[in-house]
């Protein structure tokens, strides 16, 4: 009898022990399918094109998929709760209405638009339910420095020895700004401010030492480079905010000139990189005034959304109904308001508008958690890293369509997902050494304890043994 109960409590102190090695072995194929489809997103092109976009969008099914099949598996669904959802839910109930009713002005393009923006859901659902410990933040790191480092190397050579045509092979129909695989330099901008600020953040924490800490900057410095080094002035604005907000939250919550002096000395390499790269053309180009046309067209999205101001025109039509309320002559295709806040209030309404705003405020308000604990551990500097990639986008769309391009778009809602993620795992105390004395009832009863402790760990190794016999 007394043996039968033995075995029974040793089988549960197997399972429970296998259960949770699967937990924190499992979200990491999970991550690396996400950064996988991420990856592919930017290399080609962008994913503007359909056969890119199809990939992206049944990739991301595919990985909701192997979410569920594991779920289903494991015999129970352990969702991870977070402040984005509620947001998230309420704009796609905009858009749900407006395809109910027939409230938008072309419904094949609001379909279109609602399948983009499902597929983000999805994958911001699956980022939360990913990253759930140290080891999936830290994977996450390192996989996008790697890539973003790499892509900033080929992006130089690229613009060095252009030929006019993306990788060398692919030419432009439509006219364009060729920077790395994009298009417009100004995407190529808008994906690196997301991205370099991730090595900033680790270089200046000390997670860190030595050389170690040296080349993660050094990519850092060269990715920002490569912003500028694109000519994009908007992107140059917003690396610089992002600097700003970085240089901000971390002398504030730690009252230490070293971030600073460290950080400064950041960005005076980023000035010397480009120095010593780039051309007279940069600083020509940064000397023209170029925004007239886009201010033009934010008057006219403003005069737009006052004739449907509570649903909007209908999610993807901006640049259907635009054209009857243009204010000025132009032979190009205005394909989106060149501001992504007016984007959204015209196709949405100030409803979908009022989501959006919620789902910013609820990003900074956990986001900001990460200040607190981002140098000595990997999930909260990958948190804050997040948060100042999410700012720097946040900025550069108030002066153009980032949140239009499908892989910006998909790297956007992936960093809110995970700054929102790292603020709610607990930060892992450092293990005390134990402290031996050689006389009395401690030294009797630490030996009491490790004896005991042993006799557990014999209990869980015995366990999964029966369980692979079986």
């Amino acid at each position: 009898m007394n043996s039968a109960i033995a075995a029974r409590a040793e089988s549960k102190i197997a399972d429970s022990a296998v259960r949770r090695t699967a937990q924190v072995r499992w979200p990491l194929p999970l991550v690396w399918g996400i950064c996988a489809l991420l990856f592919f997103a930017v290399l080609s092109f962008g994913a503007v094109e359909e056969w890119s976009i199809s990939i992206l969008e049944a990739g991301i099914a595919l990985l909701l998929m192997v979410w569920a099949v594991h779920q289903t598996f494991r015999g129970e669904v352990n969702l991870q709760s977070n402040p984005l959802y509620a947001p998230g839910i309420l704009f796609g109930a905009v858009a749900l209405v407006q395809l109910a009713f027939n409230l938008t002005s072309y419904r094949y393009a609001t379909l279109i638009a609602s399948r983009e923006y499902l597929g983000y859901g999805i994958l911001l659902f699956l980022t939360i339910n990913s990253i759930t410990n140290e080891r999936s933040a830290k994977t996450i790191i390192w996989s996008l420095s790697f890539f973003g480092f790499a892509l900033a190397l080929f992006a130089i050579a690229q613009d060095l020895n252009s030929n006019g045509k993306i990788y060398w092979l692919r030419s432009l129909h439509d006219g364009g700004s060729i920077f790395g695989p994009y298009v417009d330099h100004d995407h190529y901008a808008g994906l690196m401010e997301m991205l370099c600020p991730i090595p900033i953040v680790v270089s200046l924490s000390s997670l860190l030492n030595g050389g170690k800490r040296a080349v993660v900057g050094f990519a850092g410095v060269v990715m920002a480079g490569t912003i500028v080094l694109s000519q994009s002035r908007a992107g140059t604005a917003s690396f610089l905010a992002e600097m700003g907000v970085l240089l901000a939250l971390t002398v504030h919550r730690r009252k230490n000139g070293r971030v600073a002096a460290t950080l400064g000395t950041i960005c005076l390499m980023v000035s010397a990189f480009i120095a010593w790269v780039g051309t007279a053309a940069i600083w020509h180009n940064f000397a023209e005034l170029q925004g007239g046309m886009r201010l033009a067209i934010t008057e006219d999205g403003l005069r737009m959304f006052w004739h449907k101001p509570v649903l909007g025109w209908g999610l993807g039509t901006f640049t259907t109904v635009y054209p009857q309320f243009r204010s000025f002559y132009t032979t190009l295709f205005v394909n989106a308001a060149h501001n992504d806040y007016v984007q959204v209030l015209v196709e949405t309404g100030i409803v979908g508008f009022a989501a959006a705003v919620w789902f910013i405020w609820a990003v900074y308000r956990s986001g900001l958690h990460n200040a607190h604990r981002w140098n000595r551990n990997w999930s909260h500097a990958l948190g804050l890293s997040a948060l100042v990639g999410c700012t720097g986008l946040l900025v550069h769309s108030a002066f153009d369509f980032n949140l239009q391009i499908p892989a910006n778009a998909c790297f956007f809602y992936f960093l809110c997902g995970v700054t929102t993620s790292t603020a709610q795992i607990p930060e892992i105390c450092p293990r005390r050494e134990p402290e031996w004395e050689i006389s009395g009832d401690n030294f009797r009863g630490q030996i009491s304890r490790g004896l005991v402790g042993v006799r557990g760990s014999w209990q869980v190794l015995d366990g999964a043994k029966n369980l692979e016999r079986e």
